[in-house]
């Protein structure tokens, strides 16, 4: 069974209790600002030529009494209640009244009084207290997957839920480390209550979820259990302060059950970035929202794990909250690590969803990355991923009633002349490329649509997408039209062009997610220059992509899978026998040799000089020094012939052995080199 670790180390310390505060509401009141030349008396009286209209006007209106303001501005009061937006409306068109509005109310920004206030430094940072004169939150509840929550710490109190210890298999989930009872005060300690400290979202109730021991240590049984436990007891928010490097299928089976549900989850990032930095589950996988720790100073810690699936940061370097000790009990204290920051994250989902309760999962982690504040590299990036947590900025795009109608959708389209195609969405929307063949929609609402793209000539192509309505929303949808042209001429060579890498060699450029993936997996040795730019077209499965061909390869982009299974290497040895008609399933099959790799799926053994060569490649995913087993096949797949000697192009002999994705050639004193597959389907295609 795998092992998941908590992140973070609590050091404690005790506070005592101070009392809390009140406040009051104003009368109803107006302030105008008379001409010059015009003045009122205390009892409301106008002095002014053609005073009569505006004196008629104030006492049917019942205002009793005037106050000078200074300015020519004056404070009046009313006898009885009346209707602002009427009486304003008459007043600014009555001669004499330069300008009349409500006397607003302001207030001091609000500043719980939770006697350790001072300590929490994180909750001005994330603009916590502008955010709570909008909302202190609702009864949604967090299930907090921890190592429990003391039910009677008195910043919690009332508001923890019956729960399950999936620990010790018993419905006692109280907290034995302090861990579990600290993250829940950070998302939830009552505020404004005259003790200790303040969580982000006061109301929320906590189901406590009890899948980490003593020591901060859980198995992927227990987690996948809790999840499921948590959805199935109403949780709508649920929180994991911990994590590990190791994927499975349990958890990443309870963690789709959960999204399935429209469950929102926060998971921490990790503490590993010194050990490896390597990607920690659950908060790696799709759909979790990953969150990364910040100092004081607004920088990412050295602590936090970082990587392209953290989607939000959020303080967690010295953060105070409640907590529990075995000495003491329940009390407060000081910790560091990304299981501080996730609570700030899971507690801002809590105050989103009490403004704007009809939003889903995926549209409130949206509101939450467009609220954050851009630290780091602009736009998203791996340290902050969309950025740090802004509480109040989030809840301002919450309330922001074009939320969602905010969508793209956009993309080009390929052909002979794209500015003669028309392309149309299925809500009635239409448009023309430009002559590079670009197109958008914009300010979509949120629901699914089908883009049709059709040519003069009748040639039509669609596609489907869904949208949430927010402007993170955004489907890009290329079209091939005419589509053998367009490979075509996306193998003629090309100029240099700004934000791409340029391969004189071939006279092709490199650029984007292709580029990327290329220098991480074995760039020129494995791959060669690229022989193409990058165009649409129809994979072995039948879905048109985004390719690129290599003179050894040929990438295809599927963004609907995470990174690195993003870009798929093409089964070209396979392509390739099959175009010369070949059926490598009656080649000769190969038996178990000593010395060798027998692979009994394909019935051929893999021996040296050719199992170096394997061995020593692969593509990079596990971050660790070499090639495993899994990082060989991925790149190559199986071998599906013996080694045999065959002629190439220019006429030699030579010795090779064909694999799924490629081609072994001993060039004797040269070494091994991987065949030309790239170049050569481009010739069986017609391309080169």
């Amino acid at each position: 069974m795998q092992r998941l670790f908590v992140f973070v180390a609590l050091i404690f310390t005790l506070a005592p209790l101070p009392k809390p505060i009140a406040a009051s509401d104003a009368a109803d009141e107006l302030v105008v600002r008379l001409a010059e030349g015009w003045a009122l008396t205390t009892s409301a009286r106008v002095h002014g030529p053609f005073a009569a209209p505006l004196n008629a006007l104030l006492a049917q209106a019942g205002v009793r009494e005037a106050q000078a303001l200074g300015g020519g501005a004056y404070l009046l009061r009313f006898a009885h209640s009346f209707n602002h937006r009427a009486i304003i409306a008459r007043l600014i068109r009555t001669p004499g009244v330069v300008y009349a509005e409500r006397n607003h109310e302001r207030q001091v920004l609000r500043v719980p009084n939770d006697e350790d206030i001072d300590r929490q430094w994180s909750l001005a940072v994330i603009q916590a207290f502008d955010a709570w004169n909008i909302t202190t939150g609702s009864d949604i509840i967090i299930a907090i997957l921890d190592t429990g929550v003391s039910p009677s710490h008195p910043d919690l109190r009332g508001r923890v839920l019956p729960g399950f210890d999936f620990v010790n298999n018993d419905d006692d989930p109280r907290d034995d480390d302090g861990h579990g009872t600290f993250t829940a005060g950070v998302a939830a300690a009552e505020g404004d209550n005259g003790i200790g400290a303040a969580g982000v979202c006061w109301r929320c109730r906590i189901l406590p979820v009890k899948v980490l021991n003593r020591r901060g240590r859980g198995n992927d049984a227990a987690i996948a259990a809790g999840i499921r436990f948590a959805v199935d007891r109403g949780a709508r928010i649920i929180s994991m302060s911990f994590g590990g490097p190791d994927d499975s299928r349990v958890l990443r089976e309870a963690v789709a059950y959960a999204l399935e549900r429209d469950v929102l989850l926060v998971a921490a990032s990790g503490n590993g970035q010194a050990e490896g930095n390597l990607p920690n589950y659950p908060a790696a996988y799709p759909g979790v929202l990953a969150v990364s720790a910040t100092g004081p100073d607004d920088a990412v810690t050295n602590f936090s794990t970082t990587g392209d699936f953290v989607a939000l940061a959020a303080p967690g370097a010295g953060v105070w909250s409640t907590t529990w000790r075995r000495s003491t009990g329940d009390t407060y204290g000081f910790a560091d690590g990304t299981s501080a920051a996730c609570p700030h994250v899971a507690g801002a989902v809590a105050l989103v969803w009490t403004v704007r309760p009809e939003l889903t999962a995926r549209q409130v982690t949206e509101v939450l990355m467009l609220g954050a504040d851009d630290r780091g590299a602009p736009g998203k990036d791996p340290a902050y991923g969309h950025g740090r947590l802004n509480l109040f900025r989030a809840l301002q795009v919450a309330l922001d009633p074009n939320l969602l109608i905010r969508s793209r959708i956009e993309g080009v389209v390929r052909s002979v002349a794209p500015d003669q195609t028309t392309i149309t969405l299925s809500s009635g929307q239409e448009t023309r490329p430009d002559p590079n063949g670009f197109y958008r929609f914009e300010n979509l609402p949120a629901g699914q649509y089908t883009i049709i793209a059709r040519t003069p000539s009748g040639e039509s192509l669609q596609h489907q997408v869904s949208l949430t309505g927010t402007a993170l929303s955004v489907a890009r949808v290329d079209f091939a039209l005419d589509s053998a042209a367009v490979a075509s001429a996306a193998f003629a060579p090309v100029s240099p062009q700004r934000g791409a890498v340029y391969f004189p060699e071939t006279g092709h450029t490199l650029r984007g997610v292709f580029l990327s993936y290329w220098r991480a997996h074995g760039g020129l040795p494995v791959f060669g220059y690229p022989i193409s730019e990058e165009f649409i077209e129809r994979g072995e499965d039948g879905r048109e992509a985004l390719v690129q061909y290599f003179q050894r390869h040929r990438f295809e982009f599927r963004p609907e899978n995470r990174p690195p299974y993003n870009v798929q290497l093409s089964r070209m040895g396979d392509i390739i026998l099959r175009a010369r008609g070949v059926d490598w399933f009656a080649l000769p099959k190969g038996a178990p040799t000593p010395g060798c790799r027998y692979f009994p799926e394909t019935g051929h053994s893999l021996c040296e000089p050719f199992l170096s060569a394997w061995r020593s490649n692969g593509l990079e995913f596990d971050r660790r020094r070499g090639a495993s087993e899994a990082e060989n096949l991925a790149l190559f797949g199986m071998p599906i012939s013996e080694p045999q000697i065959e002629t190439l192009p220019d006429g030699r002999l030579i010795l090779v052995q064909w694999f799924e994705r490629a081609r072994f050639e001993d060039h004797g004193p040269d070494g091994i080199l991987f065949g030309l597959l790239g170049e050569e389907l481009a010739r069986v295609r017609g391309w080169r």
